[in-house]
């Protein structure tokens, strides 16, 4: 069903505001924002950036994922993707029920060889095909932890499970259902232990660390990563290259937490760290504990974290050197032109942010079509003219707005 042209972040921020009683200088004073800033947000005249939201979600009590209008459930029933969430969520509470007596795992051989088909369709942004086969993946394991006896085996179904969790997380955060990412984030963590890796605990503080900013409590997050390089140092071979490519994304993760706390210093600190354990890498490394790192996604993040810095003219100027490979992960692409949109709306550009939307449908068309900011940012360029171009309508209509 297509939303109003008042079903906006603005408009339910200004919503939440009233009930706070709260005026906009009011709202803008205890988020440490200007009231041009949110007098334009609430318009839908400026796209409201994941640093808004999360500022003023914390002023106004109330959870981020109310103030984005997610989930978005109409699509998802477009979508048959609405009908996985349930399954998914029962598949989250049999991690401490023991075996099922009705299912009976293969060898665990086949049982990797899937995991690791699973994880790179999440990479791939193909959310449908994942969610039909994750909560079935996630009892077998769960009763294949259970009836195995320490050992090696047992280790590795449990790194399986762990990276299973992973993938619930990406599917439950990417479509809105954030409380149940969160849970399975702890799942992971659980399981992660189990496998004895530091490297994969390391891994999930990473994804710990985006949940906290989501908040907007770039302090935590800054305090989970470094708990997170503290475990890679207890890695067997923490100088080898998958360390230096988890260390290498934890970097990159600190450098966009200080981004939102607008600590230009440490910006240029945490992306000089990651600059070089990429060059000691020597290359990109898309597949490495599913953390793609590389010289490619630093200057993916130097693009990035000068638009969160507000520093957008050399945001534009970085974007223009930057090339990413075949290879490179779609989630990851997408993002980036999905971030580009934002950066050339707040510039007024409106052509060339029409231009990085349509390139985030076709990289990456489920993340792009579920994504807050996507939706947004088209929000605002619709509000902006008074006859929406066919190509912006026809995203608008595709978002479901």
């Amino acid at each position: 069903m297509p939303h109003s042209s008042d079903d906006h972040i603005g408009a339910r921020i200004a919503d939440f505001r009233k009930l706070r009683q709260l005026t906009q200088s009011g709202l803008a004073q205890r988020a440490f924002l200007s009231r041009g800033t949110i007098a334009k947000v609430e318009a839908g005249l400026s796209p409201a950036t994941p640093t808004i939201v999360a500022a003023v979600a914390r002023v106004l009590e109330v959870d981020i994922a109310a103030l984005n209008g997610q989930p978005y459930v109409s699509e998802m029933r477009q979508d048959h993707l609405d009908r996985l969430i349930s399954p998914l969520s029962d598949a989250l509470d049999l991690y401490d029920m023991g075996p099922e007596p009705a299912i009976r795992p293969r060898e665990i051989g086949l049982i990797a060889a899937e995991v690791s088909t699973l994880c790179a369709r999440t990479c791939a942004t193909e959310y449908r095909g994942v969610g039909e086969r994750l909560p079935a993946l996630l009892g077998e394991l769960t009763t294949a932890i259970s009836t195995l006896p320490p050992g090696p085996v047992r280790i590795r179904a449990a790194e399986c499970l762990s990276w299973c969790y992973w993938v619930a997380y990406e599917f439950a955060y990417r479509l809105g259902y954030h409380q149940l990412a969160s849970i399975a984030l702890e799942r992971m963590g659980w399981t992660a232990e189990q496998a004895q890796d530091p490297l994969l605990l390391a891994l999930r503080y990473r994804h710990r660390s985006a949940m906290l900013l989501r908040r907007g409590d770039h302090r935590m997050a800054l305090r989970v990563l470094e708990r997170g390089h503290r475990l890679i140092e207890q890695a067997d071979a923490h100088g080898a290259m998958p360390a230096l490519a988890v260390g290498g994304s934890l970097h990159l993760a600190a450098a966009i937490a200080s981004a939102q706390a607008r600590d230009a210093d440490a910006v240029a600190g945490s992306m000089e760290l990651a600059r070089e354990a990429a060059q000691r890498v020597g290359r990109d490394v898309p597949h490495v504990y599913w953390a793609s790192f590389g010289m490619t996604n630093v200057a993916h993040f130097d693009v990035t974290t000068l638009v969160e810095l507000g520093r957008l003219g050399e945001a534009m100027q970085s974007a223009r050197q930057l090339r990413f490979p075949v290879s490179h992960p779609r989630m990851r692409v997408g993002r980036y032109h999905i971030e580009l949109a934002r950066a050339c709306a707040q510039m007024g550009k409106a052509e060339s942010a029409e231009h990085h939307l349509h390139r985030a449908r076709v990289v990456a068309p489920q993340q792009a079509r579920y994504h807050p900011l996507m939706r947004e940012t088209i929000s605002v360029l619709v509000r902006r003219q008074r006859r929406a171009p066919t190509g912006l309508a026809s995203l608008a209509m595709w978002v479901g707005m």
